[in-house]
């Protein structure tokens, strides 16, 4: 029966939202509906919450992304006008609220406040290597006598993630965001795609961890050189 289920095709031609807002695009929303691995639930008929999290990577980012540097204008002076909004993020938050099955800001605004969902779309947008945000995803593991961090034989600071669900980091993401989403281009690989975490092979992804560990917050973390 699913086999012949009739899936509407994205549409990447345009933004997920509705125009510079954060409301969910029509065809868009028309399409998710289709689409087996954003309308079923995280193991409901075979769907996995990492199939999920690799469609909000391959549909709707690159759309988004292609969307807004289509917009941007950069004036004489240097002045770059249009680029990133806070309601695309605040889109963004939305769509992997909905594809996560999660509470939708619109039903119940405080709890979905404090899912912790700004994690998952942070670590799986084109932002997920910028230094910036280290501090919202790491905090020192402290002595629990002294109060003082906790290093290791080379004397670096050992660290540990954050709970997301922490009241205020989701506003303290979005601000954060806000203030340096256009700070510098996000990165292409030669063929002009906008780089995202499902495009690093395994053994990169365990390199970008270790160098995570050993420069802390000092510097943004790029991409695999083969890009």
């Amino acid at each position: 029966m699913y086999s012949k289920y009739y899936q509407i095709p994205y549409p990447s031609h345009k933004s997920p939202m509705d125009g510079d807002t954060a409301h969910r695009d029509l065809d868009w929303a028309y399409a998710a509906q289709t689409d087996r691995v954003f309308s079923f639930g995280v193991n409901e008929r075979g769907v996995t919450r990492e199939q999920k999290l690799r469609l909000l990577q391959t549909e709707f980012w690159p759309a988004l992304a292609r969307w807004v540097e289509a917009r941007q204008e950069v004036l004489p002076g240097g002045t770059l006008v249009g680029g990133w909004w806070r309601a695309d993020m605040m889109g963004m938050l939305d769509w992997y609220r909905d594809c996560l099955h999660m509470t939708a800001r619109w039903d119940d605004a405080v709890v979905a406040h404090a899912d912790g969902v700004w994690r998952d779309v942070l670590l799986t947008s084109p932002w997920f290597h910028w230094a910036e945000f280290f501090p919202l995803l790491k905090e020192p593991v402290l002595d629990p006598r002294s109060g003082r961090p906790i290093t290791d034989a080379a004397g670096r600071v050992l660290y540990q993630d954050r709970d997301p669900r922490k009241d205020g980091m989701e506003d303290a993401f979005m601000d954060l965001w806000e203030a340096v989403a256009n700070a510098r281009p996000l990165r292409k690989t030669p063929s002009g795609h906008f780089i995202l975490p499902h495009m690093l092979p395994p053994s990169c992804e365990w390199k970008q961890l270790q160098r995570r560990k050993a420069m802390g917050a000092s510097t943004e973390i790029g991409p695999c050189p083969s890009f």
